[in-house]
C-alpha cells in the first residue's frame, strides 16, 4: 500500500481533530476549552489552535459570558456557530416534497413543503431546486451542501435511488440530478436512515448507541443505529419493513402476492383506501384528509388510526424482542398530527407481557421532530458530514488551518 505523503497525513489528522471538537460541542454544548481538552482526550495547547481556526472559519463561537471558578483568568466557553452557516434537507414523498433549512446544530431555520401530483423523476428535481433556492434566497446562512431521502432502496456510495416503488423510482442517479440542478454538494440516504441519524445526532435518542427508528407512512421502514453507527446491510438494504408479515389481513393484494404485508396493512395507503371504503373521504383525498377529520374529533377516522396504531405496536415488539435496542423511536403520521404513541405501547407491552423486565412505556418514544422531521433528517445527511469532514466542505477553515 503506498503511502501518503506528510503534508496529507497531518491533514487527515487535523481534519479528525476539527472533527472531534465539532462532535463533542454538538454534544456537551458550550464548554471551555480545558474542559473541552479533557474531555476528549487533547491538550489545552491543541484545543485552543484548533479552536481558533474554527472560530476564524465560523463553524464555532465563543460564548458570550465566561466562567468563573475559583481564581485566576476566566474561562471562556465555546460552542456551535449557528449563525454562519446551514445545511438543506429534502425529502421525496408521494405527492410531496418537503424541504427544510437547518443550522450547524440541527435546529429548523426555514422550510417549504410543495404538493406535486407527479411522480416524475426530473419534474421533482426541478421542484426541489426550486425550494431549495427559495430557502437559500431568504436566508443569511451560508449553505455548505443538500442532503436527500426518500423511501425505498437508497445507495448513498453511489448516490442512487436503486428502487423507490412508491414513486416507480429505478435506479434513479438523485445524487448527480441534485447536483446538477442546484450546483451544491449533494449526498443522498434511505428516509429511514437519515430519520434513525437525526433522531442520533440531535433528537430523542441523543446519547443512545442501540435504537431504532421506526418510520410508517406510505413506506414503512426502520432505521437501525448499533454500537453507535447507523447499520446499512450488506447491499444499503436494511430496514425495509414493507413486507413483514402481520397477522392481520389487507383488502387489497400487494405486489409481491400476499395481503398480509405491513405496508399493505398499516400504511398511509391502507389508511386512506380503508377511509374511502368507510366513506370518511373522497376518492381524491388522502391520508392527510384523515388525520385532518381525526383531530377534529371524526370518531370513524380516530378509529381507524387507532387500530393501525395496535398493528404498529405489535410490530414494535417484535423489533424489540429481536434486536433488544434501548429505545424504539416512532416516525411519521403514528405521532403527528394525531398522537397514537400510547396506544402503540400499550398494545406493545400487550404482546411483550410474558419478558420480563421489558417496559414498553420506556423503551418507546415519538421522534423529536413532529411534523417536520422527514426534511430534518434529510439534512443531517449533510450535516453529518460536515462534522465528519469539515475542511472538504468549508474552504474558510483550510485557509486558517494549524
Amino acid at each position: 500500500m503506498k503511502e501518503l505523503p506528510r503534508s496529507a497525513q497531518l491533514s487527515d489528522i487535523r481534519q479528525q481533530n476539527y472533527s472531534t471538537i465539532m462532535r463533542e460541542l454538538m454534544r456537551s454544548g458550550p464548554t471551555a476549552r480545558t474542559d473541552l481538552a479533557s474531555a476528549i482526550g487533547m491538550s489545552t495547547g491543541s484545543v485552543t489552535r484548533l479552536t481558533a481556526a474554527l472560530v476564524r472559519a465560523g463553524l464555532v463561537k465563543e460564548a458570550a459570558e465566561p466562567t468563573q471558578r475559583g481564581t485566576g483568568r476566566p474561562k471562556v466557553p465555546v460552542a456551535i456557530d449557528e449563525s454562519t452557516y446551514g445545511v438543506v434537507g429534502v425529502h421525496f414523498g408521494l405527492h410531496r416534497v418537503n424541504t427544510c433549512l437547518i443550522d450547524l446544530r440541527g435546529q429548523l431555520v426555514a422550510e417549504v413543503h410543495a404538493t406535486e401530483r407527479t411522480t416524475s423523476f426530473d419534474r421533482l428535481v426541478r421542484s426541489a431546486a426550486r425550494a431549495v433556492r427559495k430557502l437559500i434566497d431568504g436566508s443569511e446562512l451560508t449553505v455548505l451542501g443538500v442532503g436527500a431521502s426518500t423511501g425505498g432502496w437508497v445507495d448513498s456510495s453511489t448516490g442512487r435511488v436503486l428502487s423507490q416503488p412508491i414513486l416507480d423510482w429505478k435506479n434513479a442517479p438523485l445524487a448527480a440530478a441534485l447536483n446538477k440542478a442546484m450546483g451544491l454538494p449533494v449526498l443522498i440516504d434511505s428516509q429511514v436512515r437519515a430519520l434513525a441519524l437525526a433522531e442520533h445526532w440531535f433528537g430523542a435518542a441523543t446519547g443512545v448507541d442501540n435504537f431504532i427508528h421506526l418510520f410508517v407512512g406510505n413506506v414503512i421502514g426502520a432505521g437501525f443505529v448499533l454500537n453507535g453507527v447507523p447499520y446499512r446491510g450488506a447491499h444499503a438494504a436494511a430496514g425495509g419493513l414493507d413486507h413483514l408479515p402481520i397477522a392481520d389481513r389487507s383488502g387489497e393484494v400487494c405486489t409481491c402476492g400476499s395481503r398480509r404485508c405491513f405496508a399493505m396493512i398499516a400504511g398511509d395507503l391502507e389508511v386512506a383506501r380503508r377511509a374511502r371504503a368507510a366513506g370518511l373521504i373522497d376518492a381524491d383525498q388522502e391520508v392527510y384528509d384523515v388525520f385532518e377529520l381525526a383531530v377534529n374529533g371524526n370518531s370513524k377516522a380516530r378509529r381507524l388510526l387507532r387500530e393501525r396504531a395496535v398493528v404498529v405496536g405489535a410490530a414494535a415488539a417484535t423489533l424489540i424482542e429481536l434486536l433488544d435496542p434501548e429505545l424504539v423511536i416512532l416516525g411519521g403520521g403514528i405521532t403527528a398530527p394525531v398522537d397514537d404513541v400510547a396506544t402503540i405501547r400499550d398494545a406493545a407491552q400487550a404482546k411483550l407481557a410474558g419478558d420480563l423486565g421489558v417496559d414498553a412505556t420506556a423503551r418507546i418514544r415519538p421522534s423529536a421532530f413532529g411534523p417536520y422531521a422527514l426534511g430534518i433528517a434529510a439534512g443531517a445527511i449533510m450535516l453529518d458530514s460536515v462534522y465528519r469532514s469539515p475542511e472538504t466542505l468549508v474552504p474558510a477553515l483550510t485557509a486558517h488551518a494549524v
